[in-house]
């Protein structure tokens, strides 16, 4: 497969003016991104007790490094069916879409209890160190902060609801919202450690990573622009494979000891790599996990002892198969699907900006 797949791929020329597009999309997308939350930021007055704080705190939050994945495939999704410059207006629905991420993140750390993000305290440990701070009020002020991201981001929706713009660019934004938060649900009341089943694992990165970071930013893009059915279908599913092996990537560097922080770990979160290694353990690398995972405590040397039991069980190795293998069909469907010439290559383009260092992978991952 891989062979037809390179021989229909883009050309260097393609690639290059993908790259091109990506690059400068994400510089606008972050200029954008800070002029809006400059211009959100409440004037000094006396006695706010720590309002104007707060939300400096979450400026820099939001505001912080980041692939800007989810603007990218929003603006991706609009030229895979159209050769027409996307709106500047589309530049508002991307920050919009970071914004989405940002107050899924905000929550997710609170409900993880998360102490770093992106190298950085999260949002909860840092309000609660402003005055009058201590960690409840810490994580009550970041739940608010949380939804105010995303009521800032409605803000940047609003040329989705202009009336020449496809009314089923909404219906996506209202699917993929509604799906990110069925998704942190199943996350949080997922079976946890050894009985989590590899299906189970399945249906939240379905809900939560396909739906929020691939599919539904590609699809509002793509509707935006007028697509057809054909397209919506091709990119509907470009992008379960593509989110699949987002989240399986993302999972598996938080087991592989030289990356990650080991925090699934330590939470005992029911990703595919644990039901994996849960399913081919050992008796004895089961009492490993059963008396490790989901330890907040663990020591350095425990977490190194956790994840060498989960690599001995070959979860790694067949997990690492599993995403080489989405990547082939993704650029598979991105090489034939009906999209445009640019976005064929776009596709291409985001599917390595999406999995990095996955392309140099053998072909036997197993």
């Amino acid at each position: 497969m891989s062979a037809s797949v390179l021989a229909c791929g883009p050309s260097e020329a393609a690639t290059a003016a993908a790259c091109e597009f990506l690059d400068s999309a994400r510089v606008a997308v972050d200029q954008a991104l800070h002029a809006f939350l400059v211009g959100k930021q409440p004037p000094e007055k006396p006695g706010d007790d720590g309002l104007g704080a707060a939300v400096a705190a979450l400026r820099v939050f939001l505001s912080g490094p980041g692939k800007r994945v989810r603007p990218l495939f929003c603006q991706v999704g609009w030229r895979a069916v159209t050769d027409m410059s996307p709106s500047p207006r589309l530049t508002d629905v991307s920050v919009g879409l970071e914004l989405v991420h940002g107050h899924a993140l905000v929550h997710d750390d609170v409900v993880d209890r998360s102490r770093w993000r992106r190298g950085r305290p999260t949002l909860h440990v840092a309000c609660a160190g402003l005055p009058g701070g201590g960690a409840w009020r810490g994580v009550g002020a970041a739940v608010f902060l949380g939804d105010l991201a995303a009521v800032w981001a409605e803000e940047c929706f609003q040329y989705l609801y202009e009336p020449d713009v496809p009314a089923a660019a909404r219906t996506h934004l209202r699917t993929m919202r509604t799906e990110l938060i069925h998704g942190q649900l199943l996350d949080l009341a997922g079976p946890p450690g050894l009985s989590a089943r590899v299906e189970d694992a399945f249906a939240v990165i379905h809900a939560k990573t396909v739906a929020y970071t691939v599919r539904g930013p590609l699809l509002i893009g793509a509707a935006a622009a007028g697509a057809d059915r054909r397209a919506m279908d091709a990119l509907a599913g470009y992008a379960r494979l593509l989110g699949e092996a987002f989240q399986l990537q993302d999972d598996l560097e938080d087991v592989t000891a030289d990356e990650g922080s080991g925090e699934d770990l330590l939470e005992g979160k029911h990703t595919v790599v644990v039901a994996l290694a849960a399913e081919g353990a050992t008796a004895a690398q089961r009492k490993v996990m059963g008396r490790l995972l989901g330890r907040a405590e663990m020591s350095g040397d425990e977490l190194a002892d956790l994840r060498a039991v989960i690599i001995d069980t070959g979860a790694v190795g067949r997990v690492r198969a599993m995403i080489a293998q989405r990547r082939r069909e993704a650029l598979a469907v991105a090489a034939r699907g009906p999209f445009t010439g640019a976005g064929r290559a776009l596709l291409a383009a985001m599917t390595d900006r999406s999995l990095p260092g996955v392309a140099l992978w053998q072909e036997s991952t197993s």
